[in-house]
């Protein structure tokens, strides 16, 4: 719902109704933004009704419930694994060294130091062999010194150690209730590791030793692996799918670059079982510019009059610039379909045994690949790069087929985030004109999902409404970290049925930045995807949605612009919002008929676009502003905010104020959305159909048996002056509180 409803010559009424123009204004740009393409016209298909695109009523399979323990490596080397499942509401360790020493465990959230950290150090003393260990947590007054808990919240359940070895297994409940103890949840944590060769010595926690590091993880989950037995682990074949050569230089601060590959001949059908990332380190930080990868899917017939014959010249050639109407040929949008992704700080998939991703055989099954690949270089280094993707697949095919989709906001500069906030959220809907049309009767089982956002992501859930009602949350991470965007696999698959609604929502943080953040493809910019892993495989490759166009602007109190009517506004993001498309200064050299990409054509393209006017190296974000759609609309209705560009007007918004803010995000939360179902089949088309946001009960987590986290509550609200004092007199004087509020009967 637009926070201004205009009628003719009346005064707006919303958020801008008291807001004045301030005396000088600053023209900057958002981000460019391309829109997926999407079909318009809804086919009659001759099913049952409810049945989406489904003949005949299968009968429902049932999502499984896995049982899982996990095991990962600490350090680079494998000299430290710890390998922890869940009993109950309890979680359960083993950590195994290569030391007779200590061995030391600590949790926070972001930070990877010791101080305020929690710690727990285990060993097994070397005159008894028995094993030892201690809740500690780290002291913010000395960095190098645990300090001992007052309440002991470990327990030990077994240890031994070998000439070279230890091993520890000990358990603790994942919510103690204990201040210095960190919640063991869902949300991604920061682990510290570290190891010594000697037992701590009786009275002193010195010696905390040279070998340590941190590492992101996701606790709770399982995280499959590939086979372990032998005869399909031998009999699984590898297919490397990686970029060649692609030049990186220092001036290239984003770049997205797509390679077409080919897929192995395979008279069968085979499954895809798993992918693992292969990248390319800068020399100097050991560290990849790669910032995520997707592998997809094309289809050789898409669009009239074009030449099979192209993909066998595009697969010999390097690649070419994603996302771009002149540098990029038209067939590459009929890859579509993801089958691998890959986003920071992340290792790869394997898949549950009984699914698997097909790959050849079939007649109909897809020759060619697509590659994409973000680069990110806010350093300036420069790299040859030839990351990509190790895809695992066997001829032994699982009994299901599954399939990858992408869900989420729809990457457009409707995608608003103001400066200055502590958290604003932005949601994208699939809903019913997509799930009911496309997913089968019996719906889709979801095994696993990855959160996607950029650099002010804080917080991201992907949500599940059905009939009214939020279940319980498919994903969700309070503590998200863009720089660790591992696949979250499910405990309990998620059963979705036609009809349901699917929510990727993203919070972000931009307290630091002066300028609106808007969706796009670079890191300064913002995404908010779900790359979700699913099966029974159907011809969906992704269901997005954004803010209408007109509603958006109309949510600032925009009504026109100067030489476009609101539809060529619509039309533009629609079909034409990327930044190449918008230098009239720079001439790109065109295609070779059919469609052929010469490397040293796009070599030649890419010193053009260096080479453009407004081409700057110093500041990325300077350029895609200046560079953005809605710093090109000038508004000339309504009078009071004429001959200002819309990014302009946006930024002298009083963002500031908390009430204007969170009236605006409302209004965008709860109003229309746009949604987008994309199929991955030329048979299939689905209309895209505005809607307004869905009423729905929410659903409310258990709340926390810790009276300490009432107390957290309560000291977030005291004053400065009492913030100084300490946690544990802090703690008394809630208690007191409570006890007084209790015996007066004022507690409820």
């Amino acid at each position: 719902m637009a926070l201004c409803v205009r009628k003719a010559r009346e005064p707006c009424y919303g958020p801008l109704a008291n807001y004045k123009q301030p005396s000088g204004w600053l023209a900057v740009a958002a981000s460019p933004a391309r829109l997926l393409l999407l079909s318009t016209m809804l086919l009659m298909l001759p099913a049952v009704h409810g049945m989406g695109l489904a003949a005949t009523v299968p009968s429902k399979i049932e999502p499984v419930h896995h049982r899982w323990t996990r095991s990962e490596a600490m350090d680079p080397n494998g000299l430290y694994t710890l390998d922890w499942h869940i009993d109950q509401k309890d979680i359960v360790f083993t950590a195994t060294a290569n030391t007779r020493g200590f061995m030391g465990l600590g949790f926070s959230h972001r930070s990877e130091h010791m101080a305020g950290s929690d710690l727990v150090l285990v060993w097994v003393d070397d005159r008894t062999g028995k094993p030892n260990v201690l809740d500690c947590h780290g002291s913010k007054d000395n960095h190098h010194m645990p300090v001992q808990d007052d309440t002991q919240n470990y327990h030990i359940e077994s240890g031994f150690q070998n000439l070279t070895h230890t091993s520890v297994t000990f358990r603790r409940a994942l919510e103690t209730c204990d201040p210095h103890d960190v919640i063991i949840g869902s949300d991604t944590m920061k682990i510290l590791w570290s190891y010594g060769d000697r037992d701590p010595v009786a009275g002193s926690l010195k010696g905390h030793s040279g070998n340590r590091g941190a590492r992101s993880i996701h606790f709770l989950g399982p995280m499959f692996r590939r086979p372990a037995d032998a005869l399909q682990r031998d009999d699984l074949r590898q297919w490397d799918v990686t970029v060649k050569n692609v030049s990186i230089d220092t001036s290239m601060d984003t770049l997205y670059w797509c390679k077409i590959l080919k897929a192995p001949t395979l008279r069968e059908k085979h499954h895809i079982i798993g992918y693992e990332a292969l990248l390319t380190k800068e020399s100097s930080t050991k560290q990849p510019l790669v910032h995520h990868m997707t592998l997809f899917e094309c289809s050789t017939n898409s669009y009239p009059g074009s030449d099979p014959n192209s993909w066998d010249v595009w697969v010999k050639s390097s690649g070419a610039v994603c996302n771009s109407n002149l540098l990029t040929p038209r067939d590459w949008d009929s890859c579509i379909t993801p089958v691998a992704t890959w986003g920071v700080g992340a290792s790869g998939q394997f898949l549950p045994e009984h699914i698997g991703i097909p790959i050849g055989g079939d007649k109909g099954a897809p020759k060619y690949y697509m590659l994409e690949v973000h680069y990110d270089n806010p350093r300036a280094k420069r790299v040859l790069d030839h990351s990509g993707f190790r895809i695992h697949y066997t001829r032994h095919v699982r009994k299901h087929d599954a399939g990858m989709m992408i869900s989420g906001v729809s990457v457009s500069d409707t995608q608003m985030i103001p400066p200055g906030q502590k958290l604003y959220r932005n949601v994208g809907i699939c809903g019913p004109s997509c799930t009911g049309a496309v997913f089968p009767a019996e719906g889709i089982n979801i095994v696993s999902a990855a959160l996607h956002s950029h650099v002010a992501g804080r917080k991201m859930k992907l949500r599940h409404v059905r009939d009214g009602k939020e279940l319980p949350r498919i994903v969700e991470d309070d503590n998200y970290n863009h720089n660790f965007q591992q696949v979250r696999q499910l405990e309990n698959e998620t059963s979705v049925l036609p009809g349901d609604y699917l929510i990727t929502d993203c919070a972000y943080e931009t307290v630091g930045r002066r300028r609106p953040t808007l969706g796009g493809y670079s890191t300064k910019q913002e995404m908010c995807l779900s790359f979700i892993t699913y099966y029974p495989k159907i011809e969906l490759a992704g269901c997005y949605s954004m803010t209408p166009v007109k509603e958006f602007f109309e949510t600032f109190g925009v009504f026109q612009f100067y030489a476009m009517n609101m539809t060529d506004v619509e039309n533009l993001f629609l079909y034409n919002g990327n930044i190449l498309d918008l230098l009239p200064t720079t001439v790109f050299p065109n295609f070779a008929p059919g469609g052929d990409v010469d490397d040293e054509q796009n070599q030649l393209a890419i010193k053009a676009l260096q080479n453009a006017k407004d081409y700057s190296v110093i500041d990325e974000e300077d350029v895609l502003y200046k560079e953005s759609i809605l710093n090109k609309l000038i508004i000339s209705d309504p009078v009071e905010f004429h001959d200002r560009t819309f990014l302009s007007h946006l930024n002298q918004l009083p963002w500031s104020e908390p009430l204007f803010t969170r009236r605006v995000e409302q209004s965008i939360l709860t109003g229309k959305h746009m949604t987008f179902c994309r199929v991955s089949s030329d048979s299939i088309s689905v209309a895209s159909e505005i809607f307004k946001y869905p009423v729905f009960d929410t659903f409310v987590k258990a709340p926390s048996q810790c009276p300490y986290h009432l107390f957290m509550e309560f000291a977030d609200h005291t004053s400065a002056a009492t913030k100084q004092m300490s946690s544990t007199k802090l703690l008394v004087l809630f208690l007191l509180i409570l006890y007084r509020r209790f015996c007066t009967g004022d507690y409820h």
